[in-house]
């Protein structure tokens, strides 16, 4: 916990030291390999995954079987099936790794029981909530008013990072394409200078 407590402590500043320690004594800290998965469709999720290094990837399978990918889950994001989560439903994602990771596992009835009491810890849901609902928005305008061309420059100007990071198929799926076309659409931008 004392290599994690500052790095925690740098991206959430509202959080004490004391918060933390309660945060790490409700939750996991998981070292996890590409491809390991953390929550399978069909599960009843009960756990937020905070991401504090590596990159986790949520997706779904659609009726012909394809996965397609709904969320990249960077460090300091946090990945999790909300509607299994609030519902207690089967969760219809699966999140998993698509790099080494070091993730937070945060028993979500404990973290519940802990906001009572703690105004930070229930900022750090309020904040989590608020990156959630702009997340799925910008996911939203991304996939119905953009073209592939605008979805991939919008993701490549805010994401640079992620570029050489995620892997061409799981980007295609969320940017809404395939390989093929993601290829031509970086080749004709690439031209574009």
């Amino acid at each position: 916990m004392d290599q994690t407590l500052p790095r925690i402590h740098d991206n959430f500043p509202f959080l004490q030291r004391k918060d933390i320690e309660l945060l790490f004594s409700i939750s996991e800290l998981r070292k996890v390999q590409s491809g390991d998965v953390l929550l399978k469709e069909g599960d009843v999720n009960s756990n937020v995954h905070l991401v504090l290094s590596g990159l986790l990837r949520s997706y779904v399978i659609n009726s012909s079987g394809d996965e397609k990918t709904v969320l990249i889950s960077k460090e300091n994001m946090r990945a999790a099936s909300l509607n299994s989560f609030l519902h207690k439903r089967p969760s219809e994602i699966t999140i998993e790794a698509i790099e080494p990771s070091t993730i937070l596992i945060i028993n979500s009835n404990l973290f519940q029981q802990a906001i009572i009491s703690n105004e930070n810890l229930a900022l750090l849901e309020k904040q989590g909530m608020r990156s959630y609902l702009i997340d799925a928005t910008e996911r939203l305008h991304l996939l119905t008013v953009l073209s592939p061309e605008e979805r991939f420059i919008r993701f490549r100007d805010e994401h640079p990072d992620l570029i050489q990071r995620v892997p061409q198929m799981y980007l295609a799926s969320y940017l809404g394409v395939t390989t093929v076309s993601l290829s031509r659409i970086k080749s004709r931008i690439a031209k574009q200078g």
